[in-house]
């Protein structure tokens, strides 16, 4: 690899590993912005609702300049005032704070992690009992509706979305003997195989990391079961026979070296490992594309293939990250604030939105994607599923992350681990 090219590659992760980060938590990439000092109310005979959100410079541009005046020619009577906020470790607790003084905006555009736990405060308002609600329950793609779903209510309206696709290295899926990304997981497991015998050093797969956003795609493909379906309880699931044998499998390939070391920390990294043919599959959001489709870096994406998840047990089966448009509690505009997130949604919003990179959540853009790479993406989009919408997933997902951790460099055995963690998950789970 050349000394240039070289340094550009690093450049290039380096931006990748804080595009990824923020992707995890479901946030765009953003600078700092000072918040306006108009205030909410009334602007003549026009209602003012006030809209936090944490868009990019790019996706800010693209809000201001072509969604809002579009949606104030469909409703003149609405003025938006629009709050750019900076993407930060302290914004929900600023936001908390915000709530607790009586001060939060109309509406925002929130991570879908955070929703439960601010609908279990009453922080926000429901909007399963809206005008047109039960009307909007096929609007969009897979599983992106349950992302707000709360103790039996809808507190939020998907407005983009982010999950992990698989990404390959078009040199090493050759060198294993393959035109196409294999289409399950037994295709890739014996191309691994053949490619480690040519490759030495190489791995055939590249997890990020061990918590959920990392290792559920794994974990539910293979056949695992997190929790039940009302997000009570992890006994009987996690501690189940078909999630211990999709966690042994996990187990067995690391030993094999199927499975590279990332996924417990190690080297190569996923973005370093399949860009320096040392992964053959690595699955990640789509910043990376997004960002280098053009300029000096787009050679990058001549080295590498997108693709859906493979299948094993299930579908291939990804997770669900990116915000959803919420309505506070406080506000005294309920009615416009609705006629808001409910026009967001829609497709032409979507649409502009999705200029900047943004998956659309909306079903007619997942029939119209732009590009072969969005139109992946869409598709993994239709097989995901959300980490369990409930406030105590945070500590519920490091319980997870170190369960995993053990299992795969042989702290503990599987049973052992399953069994403790699932008991660990259920004393979170109830405590009120």
């Amino acid at each position: 690899m050349g000394g240039r090219r070289a340094l550009r590659l690093l450049a290039l992760l380096l931006l990748v590993a804080v595009g990824t980060a923020e992707a995890a938590c479901g946030n765009s990439l953003v600078l700092s912005s000072s918040r306006p000092s108009a205030a909410q109310g009334e602007d003549g005979d026009k209602v003012v609702l006030e809209f936090w959100h944490t868009y990019s410079d790019l996706e800010t541009q693209v809000f201001t300049e072509k969604v809002l005046p579009l949606f104030e020619q469909a409703y003149p009577n609405i003025r938006i005032h629009a709050v750019r906020k900076d993407s930060t470790d302290q914004l929900k607790a600023s936001i908390l704070a915000t709530v607790a003084d009586n001060k939060a905006p109309d509406v925002m555009r929130m991570d879908i992690i955070w929703v439960p736990e601010f609908a279990k405060r009453g922080a926000l308002a429901p909007l399963s009992g809206m005008e047109g609600f039960d009307s909007l329950r096929d609007q969009f793609i897979g599983s992106m509706l349950r992302t707000a779903l709360y103790d039996g209510e809808y507190y939020g309206l998907p407005v983009n979305a982010t999950t992990r696709a698989a990404i390959f290295n078009k040199n090493l899926l050759q060198e294993a003997g393959l035109e196409e990304p294999p289409t399950t997981f037994d295709e890739l497991y014996d191309a691994s195989v053949r490619l480690k015998s040519k490759v030495s050093g190489a791995y055939g797969i590249g997890l990020c990391c061990s918590n959920g956003w990392g290792s559920l795609p794994y974990f539910w493909t293979f056949g695992g079961e997190l929790m039940d379906a009302d997000y009570t309880r992890a006994t009987g699931y996690l501690d189940s026979e078909a999630s211990r044998a999709a966690l042994a499998k996990l187990k067995a390939w690391y030993d094999e070296g199927i499975i590279g070391p990332s996924v417990v920390g190690g080297q190569p990294g996923t973005w370093d490992g399949v860009l320096k043919g040392q992964l053959l599959m690595i699955d990640e959001a789509h910043w990376f594309q997004a960002v280098n489709a053009s300029g000096e870096n787009r050679e990058y994406l001549d080295d590498i293939v997108f693709s859906t998840l493979p299948s094993d047990v299930r579908q291939g089966t990804s997770v669900l990250g990116g915000e959803n448009l919420v309505i506070f509690g406080q506000s005294t505009h309920a009615k416009e604030a609705w006629q808001f997130i409910q026009w967001m949604t829609s497709e032409q919003p979507q649409r502009l939105m999705a200029e900047t990179g943004l998956l659309p959540t909306n079903n007619n853009l997942h029939l119209s994607a732009p590009n072969t790479m969005i139109a992946t993406y869409l598709e993994q989009l239709a097989h995901a599923e959300p980490r369990p919408p409930i406030p105590e997933w945070t500590k519920i997902e490091d319980v997870f992350a170190r369960m995993v951790e053990r299992i795969l460099t042989g702290e503990q055995p599987v049973e052992e681990a399953t069994r403790q963690a699932a008991q660990q998950i259920d004393a979170i789970m109830s405590v009120p």
